[in-house]
């Protein structure tokens, strides 16, 4: 397993890709969308139904609540907020395991520490889905209120 704050969604091996997708998804309608990643049409109730992530680093456990790794939009759709490679044989942790998680990169020996973050457990933000299923006025409209604040007119 990895850590990368540079990588915007966790990445995973091909095999533990579809294993998930097959367990959690075989009953919903599954596409692949232009971004590579998988939306599936669900309802709040399919939705609420898929667990919350739990896994082990180093004998530690971690918990990724579900709407970190499968959001729910407005338009139906869920989106599993995991990209996945054949040539990857690790994990890698990505930014929708940090919104969880401090962490912190000690170089000097070699390691790395985390933390459950203030935001841990809380409700997320839903431009991600937004934006991953195609409706992008959400996200420019917040873009562009952000560029207005930053660069004065």
């Amino acid at each position: 397993m990895m850590a990368d704050s540079g990588t915007s969604l966790n990445m995973i091996p091909d095999a533990d890709f579809f294993m998930i997708r097959d367990h959690f998804f075989s009953d919903l309608n599954c596409t692949v969308l232009p971004n590579t990643l998988t939306a599936c049409d669900c309802t709040e109730e399919q939705h609420q139904a898929i667990p919350d992530i739990k896994f082990k680093v180093n004998g530690t456990d971690f918990s990724m609540p579900r709407d970190l790794w499968y959001e729910r939009g407005s338009n139906g759709q869920c989106v599993i907020k995991f990209m996945h490679s054949p040539s990857k044989g690790y994990w890698i942790l990505g930014l929708n395991f940090f919104t969880n998680y401090y962490a912190v990169f000690d170089y000097e020996n070699m390691r790395i520490g985390f933390a459950e973050s203030i935001k841990f457990g809380k409700a997320q933000s839903r431009t991600f889905i937004d934006w991953a299923t195609g409706s992008s006025s959400t996200l420019l409209m917040n873009l562009a209120t952000a560029v207005e604040n930053v660069v004065p007119s």
